[in-house]
């Protein structure tokens, strides 16, 4: 059957992130599905695949979540959907507040509301992590801007979002001085709320990603990964990462994901220390990664699991590594010269998202270089 609408429909959430495009992407090329797409405005990447049998606007979450929340209820009552997959961490939080609502009209494979917000919460997840014995970095939440400089920490440091914010808000600090304008900066930018940014011990080191998939209450899949660039470069999504594989790498992920009782998809984050190898929690990530296409290229089918759940038995992973060209390498590149060789070098051993069988999403993303660009250097 090759008509769309004979197909079971899939309704993917936040269709402006690149985690969102992969998912319309896999599950499109698979020819299973119907896959529609939801965003908040026109301006969405995934919304230009081929795949994307039918594009929905909804209210902006961050805005209003419970108009979003109310449009997304109405949609999954206008037509029958097989399976309804968040993407962002404002989607899993909205759809985890409203899952029985939701449960009621479609699929949705979520962790509890109670686990999704402890998860968002910096500190809260180092308090819960540390009772388990999985080693945190030490980490100060200040209490008043004022006496961030007084503060008892190593340098460099880190400066850190207090909770999810849907993008990567992190700075770095080689010394007090550096520490108290860049804290400042982050407080007038970015709307913390009562709450202020944490303050973090740097750990040098290699960055490591543990996958899962719950399912009853059990880790059905799993994926591994080593990220061997980023951009921002001083710390942010990887631009190219490689599967690998460490039982204690997996061991602590699946300790924090086992007691939190999961259920659905997770990315718990790591940095091994270069110096002991220990492996420090950076954060628990209560939603669909920005990594995602490695692990599809890998063979652990992330999104059909939420979709349709679980196969049996246990499956593993094959190696692989992943690039993300235009909106990832190219910013490294330029940033950072002397990692254009092996930016290059890695194009002929590595999977990459520029898809020729599906331009548009790409020539989506070339239009938004010199935004990107615009926007940086006009803070």
């Amino acid at each position: 059957m090759n008509d769309s609408s004979m197909k079971p429909r899939v309704l993917v959430l936040d269709g402006d992130h690149k985690n969102a495009l992969a998912i319309v992407r896999h599950l499109g090329r698979a020819g299973r599905y119907a896959v529609e797409v939801a965003a908040r405005g026109r301006a969405s990447i995934a919304r230009f695949s081929k795949y994307a049998a039918r594009t929905i606007t909804l209210p902006d979450p961050k805005r209003d979540p419970e108009a979003y929340a109310n449009a997304l209820l109405a949609t999954l009552e206008t037509r029958p959907y097989a399976a309804l997959v968040p993407v962002s961490y404002i989607s899993f939080q909205v759809c985890a507040g409203r899952a029985d609502e939701i449960r009621a009209l479609t699929r949705l494979a979520i962790a509890g509301e109670e686990a999704i917000t402890l998860a968002s919460d910096k500190m809260a997840t180092y308090r819960f992590a540390a009772s388990l014995g999985v080693p945190v970095p030490k980490t100060v939440e200040v209490r008043d801007e004022r006496e961030v400089g007084e503060i008892e920490m190593t340098f460099p440091c880190v400066i850190k979002a207090p909770f999810e914010m849907g993008k990567n808000v992190v700075e770095y600090a080689r010394d007090r001085e550096e520490l108290a304008r860049k804290f400042a900066r982050l407080c007038r930018e970015y709307p913390f709320g009562e709450r202020l940014p944490v303050v973090q011990q740097h750990v040098s080191g290699d960055g490591f990603g543990f996958f899962a998939y719950y399912e009853g209450g059990a880790c059905r899949a799993r994926f591994m990964h080593r990220r061997l660039r980023e951009y921002p470069v001083t710390g942010g999504a990887s631009t190219a990462a490689e599967s690998c594989r460490d039982e204690e790498l997996a061991e602590l992920g699946t300790r924090l994901l086992d007691a939190l009782h999961w259920e659905g998809v997770a990315m718990v984050e790591f940095k091994q220390d270069a110096a002991t190898g220990v492996y420090y929690l950076m954060e628990i990530n209560a939603k669909f990664w920005g990594s995602l296409d490695l692990a599809l290229v890998a063979g652990v089918d992330f999104p059909g699991m939420m979709v349709a759940g679980a196969p049996a038995g246990e499956g593993g992973f094959a190696d692989a590594r992943f690039q993300w060209l235009l909106n990832g390498e190219l910013f490294h590149a330029l940033e950072r010269p002397r990692d254009a060789l092996a930016v290059a070098r890695d194009l002929f051993r590595s999977r990459n998202d520029v898809w020729l069988r599906d331009p548009l999403p790409n020539l989506f993303q070339l239009l938004y270089i010199p935004v990107h660009y615009y926007k940086k250097l006009s803070r």
